[in-house]
């Protein structure tokens, strides 16, 4: 009996990615093959040695084999999920509403609009649908999906190990408060409005840098958009990383003074436990699944008010003990999420269909 993954695309170091690497060892482990397939426009010899070329699944696989279907958009990898022999399971990473590209990126916008379609159609065929967030499963199951479950993502704590770059930790220390993000630079993540609540807390802390650590280059309408918004408010320290290097990455979460997340819709949010993870008080809007995320820790945003975020964001830098209080459940949220015995509830969730001996 095979357990068998299929992704659109695998990017090493990309969260799906590990997460699909992390349960194809724990099918391994059961004693099932287990392979991960992406389609051949999106394989190419860096991925050789993890993944295989999503045309020779069919061959491999019998109608008591498992397909689990890694949905975050759609694509080839959802026309051939209903048509594919074995018990179909979904893992539902969700799919950005299509408004947010409407203006700046149409052809996105039209391909998240299929996504959404798409996953109404596999709800007749799929025998069950879990979500990396209760978010993601009420989803699931307000499209249609009969069973439903959550089963959260995994992190790969290792990666965040390294030493920071020191020319960056040498620029910035002592120079002022950082405000960051991390994240690609499109607009469900409410870049514009980032920039706003930093306007403020300039006013309060003149020397505080703000560091938009991700890539802009996919979406260079919106990058203009969010200039022009720059310009107006005559706003500077507004930093766009683009690309980092791993080390660069570490040197910003250890610079970090907050880390702030204004974006409207996200179906996990991984930075936000990253952030956690390097001590940095987190401040994040109460959108989509990240006050699943959050579960009570950090500090949920729920309305924007920017001068209000500002002036938190400042008491959080000012004030050690609040600081720290924050840091603190920031850990035992930490705690929780690694103690989630991962392994054991999804064999709980596939043991209609595999062998428990």
């Amino acid at each position: 009996m095979r357990i068998d993954q299929i992704l659109p695309a695998f990017t090493g170091g990309d969260a799906i990615s590990n997460y699909a690497v992390e349960l194809r060892k724990f099918f391994q482990n059961w004693g099932y093959h287990s392979e991960i397939f992406v389609p051949a426009a999106n394989y190419n010899a860096g991925i050789d040695q993890v993944c295989r070329p999503l045309s020779e699944h069919s061959r491999l696989s019998s109608s008591e084999d498992i397909i689990i279907y890694h949905f975050s958009i759609g694509d080839i990898t959802a026309d051939y999920f209903p048509k594919a022999d074995g018990i179909k399971i979904i893992i539902y990473h969700n799919i950005t509403p299509a408004h947010y590209f409407a203006i700046v990126k149409p052809e996105m916008a039209i391909a998240l609009k299929q996504g959404r379609q798409k996953l109404l159609e596999l709800a007749s065929v799929t025998d069950l649908a879990l979500g990396v967030s209760e978010y993601n499963r009420k989803e699931l199951e307000a499209a249609g999906f009969r069973r439903t479950g959550v089963i959260p993502l995994t992190i790969n704590w290792s990666g965040m190990d390294g030493e920071p770059d020191r020319d960056l930790i040498n620029k910035y220390r002592g120079k002022g408060e950082i405000i960051l993000f991390v994240g690609r630079v499109v607009p469900n993540k409410k870049i514009e409005d980032l920039l706003k609540a930093f306007y403020h807390f300039k006013l309060i802390k003149p020397k505080a840098s703000l560091v938009l650590l991700g890539n802009y280059r996919d979406t260079p309408d919106y990058y203009e958009f969010l200039q022009r918004i720059i310009q107006e408010l005559d706003l500077k320290d507004v930093i766009f990383t683009g690309h980092t290097t791993h080390d660069e990455l570490l040197a910003y979460y250890k610079l970090a003074s907050v880390y702030l997340c204004l974006s409207e819709h996200e179906g996990f949010c991984l930075p936000l436990m990253e952030a956690m993870q390097f001590g940095i008080p987190v401040m994040a809007y109460a959108a989509a699944a990240v006050p699943d995320t959050m579960a009570g820790s950090g500090v949920l945003v729920k309305e924007k008010n920017y001068p209000a975020i500002a002036e938190m964001a400042a008491l959080i830098c000012d004030n050690p003990e609040f600081r720290q209080k924050i840091i603190k459940g920031q850990y035992r949220r930490l705690d929780e999420f690694r103690s989630f015995p991962l392994e054991e509830k999804l064999k709980e969730m596939l043991s209609p269909w595999i062998n428990q001996g």
